[in-house]
């Protein structure tokens, strides 16, 4: 779990700048929002000689039944990070196909994610389509 944190620490603060919690701070928070959060997100991560390099977050959504299927989840990709030295070498693809083995095996009816310009072909190649009837109404920015 700490792997997790690190790794989520790394992509956010040190790759992004992002300010705000010290990594110590932000590994207590982490912890505690993963105990809450254990059954709607499934953490994947790649290892490389026992390190760990990456990470991609599946996090599933049950949704309203419907007469003809009464059972209906999706899942959303989210937070899927490669250290940049191991970036270009099929770390990213491998984690997102364990990710979609799973999310069929499990009988989701779709995934999704909101990809950065630079990631759309990442995920293309991965089978994602641009999805013509998705909508967003941004509190915050990304």
């Amino acid at each position: 779990m700490s792997d997790l944190a690190a790794l989520r620490f790394q992509w956010r603060s040190d790759d992004l700048g992002e300010k705000g919690l010290s990594r110590e701070g932000f590994e207590v928070k982490f912890f505690e929002w993963y105990e809450k959060h254990r059954e709607s997100h499934r953490a994947y991560v790649a290892t490389i000689d026992g390190k760990s390099v990456g990470c991609a977050w599946l996090f599933v959504i049950e949704r309203v039944p419907g007469p003809a299927k009464f059972v209906r989840r999706a899942g959303i990709v989210q937070s899927v990070y490669v250290q940049p030295v191991h970036r270009n070498g099929g770390v990213g693809s491998k984690l997102v196909e364990s990710l979609i083995s799973d999310a069929r095996t499990m009988e989701l009816d779709y995934l999704t994610t909101h990809p950065t310009p630079a990631s759309f072909p990442f995920y293309q190649r991965l089978g994602f389509d641009a999805a013509d009837r998705a909508l967003e109404l941004r509190f915050t920015t990304p």
